[in-house]
């Protein structure tokens, strides 16, 4: 399946309420889909392979909003709250890492990482392939830094990680300067300074930021009227 499939696969199951309860999901080669709960139990009864992994999924229902009112789970949906830390996840168990307390395990077969936000208005799907993301943002260097730079030939019995290691991790990737020389907290102010707040003063760095989101990310984007379950521009 390529991103246009998959998009479209997406869409019908979150329309059908097949997808609903917001959270991870993982979609194997065969085209199942399970909840991240369920893919676990399955990888740790040895029913499935981390090798069948194939697209890490971000569903989340945000139905009491219109789109326009949700700048940046609208239009910049993988630097939203949850997705620039789960795309982290994704790629943690692409390399085969664990941390029970964090729902990290193995999917070394993971291609692709989507985005899934319902709106009342609009569904927006953008799917991204997971190593030109870990390249553009410089996810494989903080990995190193916190891991190590053998971390690729660690032993499955040395891949268990710790608290402190998710922690750091997740506090590197907050600190990390990806759009236009600003933190993540301050890409998040600009957009919804501008788009929801109107001040025209940003238009520049709002362009700015736009421009670098798509140059690091290369989404596939893909939107849906909700009432008629058709695509549209926006």
């Amino acid at each position: 399946m390529d991103r246009t499939q998959i998009a479209d696969y997406l869409a019908k199951k979150v329309f059908d309420r097949d997808l609903r309860a917001p959270g991870i999901y993982i979609m194997l080669k065969n085209k199942q889909i399970y909840f991240e709960g369920d893919y676990v139990r399955l990888i740790k009864s040895n029913q499935i392979s981390p090798e069948d992994a194939f697209v890490f999924i971000d569903f989340h229902d945000c139905n009491e909003y219109k789109s326009y009112d949700r700048s940046i789970e609208y239009l910049f949906p993988l630097i939203d709250d949850f997705s620039i830390y789960d795309i982290m996840d994704s790629y943690l168990d692409k390399l085969g890492f664990y941390s029970p307390n964090y729902v990290i395990y193995p999917a070394t077969g993971l291609k692709y990482y989507a985005v899934t936000r319902l709106f009342s208005d609009r569904l927006v799907i953008e799917i991204v392939d997971i190593d030109i993301v870990i390249t553009n943002i410089g996810l494989m260097k903080i990995v190193a830094d916190v891991l190590g730079k053998d971390m690729l030939t660690l032993m499955k019995s040395q891949k268990e990680l710790s608290f402190e290691q998710i922690n750091k991790l997740v506090t590197k990737l907050t600190k990390h300067k990806l759009f236009v020389g600003y933190k993540l907290d301050k890409v998040r102010e600009i957009i919804i300074d501008y788009y929801i707040r109107h001040d025209t003063s940003l238009a520049k760095d709002a362009l700015a930021i736009a421009k670098d989101y798509n140059r690091i990310f290369q989404p596939y984007r893909v939107v849906y009227d909700t009432s008629t379950r058709q695509q549209v521009l926006m």
